[in-house]
């Protein structure tokens, strides 16, 4: 049974995993808006997106904090701010990815919108499955294995996606070198969102075996 001081605790981790899953969501608005050519709303967006990765930071922080101040969960503490670090890291990815769509607007032939879209969409999958994993990771650690599992599994789609995106960026002969190369980027970054969670799923995969 968790005490009074872990249950806020829990809360607080709930709620930074919580703005993971909202920073998730509004980027494939963003993404969506940006194909539509509504730059004012991708400007509304990318600042949902500042604003909420500012609240992951505060939160994570403030759960580090509280884990050493009040010595909170020690059997489990060094995976569990493992754990906060590296998940933090995406919500970072995020909004950086956000900022570059927004002050460098990439010309995304149409042709190509789908397959980002769909690079998101693996992306996105991948996201939500780890911040399941991760919610399971204090109540059965046998679902958190699974739903990392399945992260990988995701990813490996998401990688193929951006492969063929890259061959059909290079393939184009209307564009220039010049870019092909600031496409391949976006292509890179929005995959690195795919890359980051296979990261975290596989020490959570890890944590998770120990006991």
């Amino acid at each position: 049974m968790l005490k009074s001081h872990e249950k806020e605790l829990m809360t607080s981790i709930n709620l930074f995993l919580d703005n993971i899953l909202k920073i998730n969501n509004l980027f494939k608005i963003l993404l969506q808006k940006y194909f539509d050519n509504n730059f004012e709303e991708v400007q509304t967006v990318t600042d949902q997106i500042s604003n909420l990765e500012s609240e992951c930071d505060a939160l994570r922080r403030d759960v580090e904090r509280r884990i050493y101040s009040e010595t909170l969960i020690p059997e489990i503490r060094g995976d569990v701010l493992g754990m906060l670090e590296n998940l933090d890291k995406i919500p970072g990815q995020i909004q950086g990815n956000a900022h570059s769509f927004n002050t460098e607007k990439p010309k995304v032939d149409s042709e190509l919108d789908q397959n980002f879209l769909k690079l998101c969409d693996y992306a996105s999958e991948c996201i939500s499955l780890l911040i399941e994993g991760s919610r399971s990771f204090f109540v059965d650690k046998k679902i958190t294995i699974k739903k990392c599992l399945e992260v990988a599994k995701v990813e490996s789609k998401a990688d193929k996606v951006s492969t063929e995106l890259k061959k059909t960026i290079f393939s184009n002969s209307k564009n220039g070198l010049a870019t092909k190369v600031h496409l391949k980027y976006f292509v890179e970054i929005m995959d690195e969102v795919a890359n980051l969670s296979e990261d975290v799923a596989d020490r959570l995969i890890i944590s998770s075996s120990k006991n």
